[in-house]
């Protein structure tokens, strides 16, 4: 790659110029299924351009037409590292004389970047193509589909920082630019979230979505704008649902077991759609059966959800709408992947409502004894891959048992 400060365009022989910019229908690479699918069928050209530009530019010809820029975009899931871009081919010629694309690449400043060996870079056939490094190359036709890969945090995605650094790697060289879509599913809030991002940015791979606080929390991320809540996601969470209500239901039954056994978590755990305890195992069931009878007299909608190991344990009420699973639907709804591509990942109790839908999953090697115990149970579940099942036990252990599934689901 020679990346030079030049006045001028190595592609148009006129020494200076102004842009104009084509916005080529561009999407984020994480949400590239239906590009992926329009490149196969010879519509389109997927460029992704590894670089740590903020932004930047295709300045190209497309089938012989004339030289236009095409942005590129900073990629959601490799924020400073991948830009991308897709290339509409309709409307050009369609003479078998003329490449696909031939282009450069430019910063939209005096960066630019051409070919080792000089001239211009060329695709000659519609595709899916990595440029790093001055070296141009076409992602097989016969790559594992795209995928969109859900994941718990502590404990599966995170906890060895080999393991996660290793699902990292093939994240960004391989997953995301197949088009995959990258969610941490998980009961932190996002200020705890972004924490964990910035003091593991050195292994863990950014996502593209957040579900958190037990499912009742959608965010997406933009480059641009950051995490952006899904306000369509929180509306749904209203019906049945009256916060003031399900508040009063813990504060009895938190009168009834005492302040030793039974209390409520801290501020930032709790939510105007999750309401969040801690309770001793020894009134657990009590505590339950109050809880439920008190919904019920206040005609109030909640899943009641349950987690943790020990002697105390986590007890969230949320919506009846919310939850790991919900969420991921929603998510999976939006994005447009079949079940056969969406893999969910967990390791402890609180998953297992996300572990079972009708999607892939992976319990990973290490994984709590009661998620053991619920798959055992469930491990003939019908699935949507035909020849594999539906829930996998990994043998590896956090991501590296992630890696593994994917492996064995044909999607790595």
């Amino acid at each position: 790659m020679q990346l030079q400060h030049l006045r001028g365009c190595w592609g148009c022989k006129t020494g200076s110029r102004q842009f104009n910019v084509q916005h080529a229908q561009l999407r984020p690479a994480s949400r590239a299924t239906a590009v992926a699918v329009q490149a196969a069928a010879g519509k389109e050209v997927k460029l992704f351009y590894r670089s740590n530009w903020g932004s930047g530019r295709v300045h190209g010809s497309v089938q012989g037409g004339d030289w236009k820029d095409y942005e590129l975009s900073m990629v959601t899931s490799a924020p400073g590292k991948w830009l991308s871009a897709t290339i509409n081919l309709n409307g050009g010629s369609s003479s078998s004389k003329v490449p696909a694309v031939e282009f450069v690449v430019t910063d939209g400043g005096s960066h630019w970047d051409k070919p080792p060996e000089g001239g211009n870079y060329v695709i000659t056939t519609p595709g899916t193509y990595t440029l790093r490094n001055g070296s141009l190359s076409q992602l097989p036709a016969a790559s594992p589909p795209a995928v969109m890969l859900v994941s718990d945090l502590d404990g599966t995605m995170v906890g060895d920082d080999a393991a996660t650094a290793a699902f990292k790697e093939w994240w960004e060289n391989e997953g995301l630019l197949r088009g995959g879509l990258l969610v941490y599913n998980t009961g932190r809030a996002l200020d705890s979230f972004k924490q964990l991002l910035a003091d593991k940015a050195h292994c863990l791979a950014h996502p593209d979505v957040l579900i958190s606080a037990v499912g009742t929390k959608v965010y997406n991320f933009t480059p641009k704008n950051g995490w952006q809540e899904d306000k369509g996601w929180a509306g749904q969470l209203d019906v049945g649902w009256r916060v003031e209500a399900v508040r009063e239901a813990a504060y009895a039954a938190l009168a009834n077991v005492g302040k030793d056994s039974m209390h409520f978590r801290p501020p930032d755990e709790q939510n105007d759609h999750k309401v969040t305890c801690g309770v001793n195992v020894g009134v657990l069931q009590k505590v339950l059966d109050q809880l439920q009878s008190s919904l019920d007299a206040a005609r109030v909608q909640a899943n009641i959800i349950v987690s943790g190991t020990g002697d105390w344990r986590f007890l969230d009420l949320v919506p009846i709408r919310a939850g790991k699973l919900q969420a991921l639907e929603y998510v999976r709804a939006s994005h447009r992947y079949p079940l056969s591509s969406t893999v969910a990942c967990g390791d402890s109790g609180n998953d297992i409502l996300m572990l079972s839908g009708r999607n892939l999953a992976i319990v990973v090697g290490n994984a709590q004894p009661d998620l053991v115990q619920w798959l055992e149970q469930h491990v003939s579940d019908e699935s949507p891959l035909p020849g594999k099942q539906r829930l996998l036990r990994s043998k590896g252990n956090e991501a590296y048992g992630i890696l593994e599934g994917l492996e064995y689901f044909g999607l790595k």
